[in-house]
């Protein structure tokens, strides 16, 4: 049982609290959880652009290059040395050799165009000088001579970063030989930049909807803690009356000194009406009940008859 009201509020205020913390918890570990689902998401993605790129590039130096015929987006290749980069076909048609670093440069630049997403080749030693990594390409690959396999950074709230190595092949040492690379070494690597937007707006809805979930909960559950404390709040002040009655019982009471009779308060003492028996003046102000019996000297006085 509760003692007094203030014990009461201290309760409202625990189960408060502990509703607060619970719904603080479940809302920071949520939305934890679904920035990180979303990152996993981007990640797989940047992740798939990144090794459709390296089979791309593996099945063109299988293949020792692939020629196309020369347009606006596709000339010649300064950076490639080998006597036939530019053939005709028997009918004029002039073609010109793509290699696996020309094939990825090209395949980003329709990307970036159609989809947003960009795709850079670069290296510590780059032969085309627009291949020169930026401040965090670079970093990447110094990472990467540690024996990491991927970074990813999000850069604001538009662009995904992700970064992975590419190791020299057999098929890679015609070209990259000189440069001193062997099979197995860390060429360089490729960078996808994707755009995070989507994400950030799913999961900006995400964070709406947890928030709206837990404030509802939040309510609820104060209208609980309320109705629970008003009904525990009226059972204690049932007994603070009750155990207020009782201590009235123990003040100074006008008692006849004969027959013991009560003098209610605020009657007229001179009225018989005013003194009532003790037994009913304490079953009016308490829940008591009372059972008769004598005393041994009341027994003795009053049937000594009995008493011999």
């Amino acid at each position: 049982m509760f003692k007094t009201e203030k014990t009461v509020n201290r309760l409202i205020f625990a189960m408060a609290a502990f509703l607060v913390a619970g719904l603080a918890a479940s809302l920071f570990f949520n939305i934890r959880h679904v920035k990180e689902h979303y990152l996993d998401l981007a990640i797989f993605s940047a992740r798939s652009v990144f090794q459709s790129a390296v089979e791309i590039r593996r099945w063109n130096a299988d293949h020792g290059g692939v020629y196309v015929p020369i347009t606006e987006k596709s000339q010649p290749n300064p950076y490639l040395k080998d006597p036939r980069r530019d053939v005709a076909t028997t009918d004029g048609v002039k073609l010109t050799k793509i290699n696996p670093a020309y094939m990825t440069r090209l395949i980003s630049e329709h990307m970036a165009a159609q989809r947003g997403i960009r795709m850079h080749i670069t290296s510590l030693k780059t032969i085309r000088p627009l291949n020169a990594p930026d401040e965090w390409e670079r970093s990447a690959l110094a990472r990467f001579e540690t024996g990491e396999k991927e970074v990813h950074l999000v850069k604001g709230e538009n662009v995904f970063r992700y970064m992975a190595p590419l190791s020299v092949e057999a098929s890679c040492l015609p070209c990259h030989a000189a440069q001193g690379y062997k099979e197995g070494d860390i060429r360089g690597g490729i960078s996808v930049d994707i755009p995070y937007s989507p994400y950030h707006a799913v999961i900006r809805a995400h964070i709406i909807e947890l928030v709206a979930t837990h404030l509802a909960f939040f309510v609820l559950g104060l209208v609980v803690i309320a109705v629970l404390g008003w009904a525990i709040s009226g059972s204690v002040r049932e007994l603070s009356d009750s155990l207020s009655r009782v201590r009235k019982l123990e003040g100074i009471l006008p008692i006849c000194s004969g027959c013991k009779k009560i003098r209610t308060q605020g009657l007229d003492p001179q009225a018989s009406a005013s003194w009532v028996p003790l037994e009913l003046y304490i079953s009016g102000k308490t829940d008591a009940s009372f059972s008769h019996g004598l005393c041994p000297e009341c027994a003795k006085r009053l049937y000594p008859e009995y008493s011999q």
